[in-house]
């Protein structure tokens, strides 16, 4: 996420990754979606969840087979593992990050709705359940508006309220045959929090050079720290990483910011999954004075468009083959959606994202035209 000449970015624990899953598939996945969107953007803020895509496409790709499945492994860094490694790894991804000993809040929940009437493959079904914990729901697509409300509302069950409309009723039809739906939600409070009567405002740079007045944070304090340079003149200088724990240290939030003569968009070319690797290995404790913006940021992205640009589209096209999913061979990924929120201030941080998917009869192609109504905006607290 890239806010007023920051970059963040929430570091989940090693034991994540302690699998046969590579450690850098996530990464991998994080970056190229960051870059993808960072190239189709105007100055904006980035924000998403690559722990939600990446749920939402393993259901997705469930229900692939032939050359889509090839495809949609691919793109996502699959190939270097056996057949279907990946759902376990995703599972206990899943597992682990949101088990109950945790003392920071991390919730996830998928559900499944599937059309009246429309044969859904028994094994895909069991699938779903055994690696996604996926509810299914039986709807009436055509109510396009009730089914709308009714997924809406599902969704703002399981991120706290934070994501609302993620689907539209125009996104619905009597030719829409199932709705893949993510929703993951966070809450964890700063091991060391900020004390509220410590926030100033102050002017902060964009990256516009341009100034924006925000409520600042601060507290000194111990911290792993790090500063930065590959030595190039792309690079143009020093750049800082700060890694900020939850309470617990399994979880962090690691904040990158470039020296004041050098603008963050010259560093975001140089964002790569080993050099996340390398921040996170090379950074020291030692005392620092941290000022952090306190900010609230949601984003909605088209996510058949980064799809898209990550190699997937093929699940978009009349080649789609879904065979694993249903006998009918008429089904394609008519639209994809993802939504996130994040708010960030004294205490800690309240995240949530959702990623809804949906797949119809091929005759929707030539008759409906989707037009994401994006969304981009910094609010100010209490907003």
């Amino acid at each position: 996420m890239t806010f007023f000449g920051l970059l963040a970015l929430l570091v989940l624990p090693s034991a994540a990754l302690s699998t046969n899953f590579p450690d850098e598939t996530i990464a991998e996945l994080s970056v190229n979606v960051y870059n993808h969107l960072r190239a189709t953007g105007e100055d904006e803020n980035i924000l998403f969840s690559p722990l939600s895509i990446a749920i939402a496409m393993g259901m997705v790709e469930l229900g692939a087979h032939g050359s889509t499945l090839k495809e949609i492994r691919h793109s996502m860094g699959y190939e270097g593992l056996k057949d279907g490694e990946e759902f376990s790894f995703l599972r206990n991804l899943s597992d682990m990050i949101t088990t109950e000993e945790n003392q920071y809040v991390m919730k996830m929940a998928n559900s499944l709705f599937v059309q009246n009437g429309f044969h859904v493959n028994e094994k895909f079904l069991q699938m779903m359940k055994k690696y996604f914990q996926a509810e299914i729901d039986h709807v009436d697509f055509s109510q396009n508006e009730a089914v709308a409300s009714y997924i809406n509302k599902w969704v703002e069950n399981h991120t706290n309220s934070l994501v609302k409309d993620l689907v539209l009723a125009r996104d619905f039809s009597a030719l829409t045959h199932l709705a893949l739906i993510n929703a993951v939600y966070f809450k964890g409070s700063w091991k060391s929090q900020f004390r509220p009567e410590n926030t100033r405002t102050f002017s902060f740079t964009k990256d516009d050079e341009s100034e924006a007045q925000i409520p600042m944070m601060y507290q000194q304090g111990e911290f792993y720290y790090g500063e930065f340079s590959d030595g190039s003149n792309e690079a143009g200088g020093i750049y800082q990483v700060l890694e900020i724990p939850y309470e617990g240290d399994e979880i962090s939030m690691m904040l990158v910011l470039s020296r004041q003569e050098v603008p963050l968009v010259t560093l975001e070319p140089l964002v790569k999954p080993q050099l996340l690797e390398e921040w996170a290995n090379s950074v020291k404790k030692q005392k620092v004075e941290v000022y952090l913006p306190r900010f609230t940021v949601e984003q909605e992205i088209d996510l058949k468009d980064v799809l898209k640009g990550l190699g997937i589209s093929e699940v978009f096209s009349r080649n789609a083959d879904f065979s694993a999913l249903s006998d009918n061979k008429e089904i394609f990924l008519a639209r994809a959606v993802h939504k996130s929120f994040i708010e960030v201030n004294e205490e800690g941080s309240e995240a949530a994202a959702a990623s809804g998917i949906n797949l119809s009869d091929l005759l929707w192609k030539d008759t409906k035209v989707f037009v994401p109504e994006n969304a981009n905006r910094i609010l100010p607290r209490g907003q």
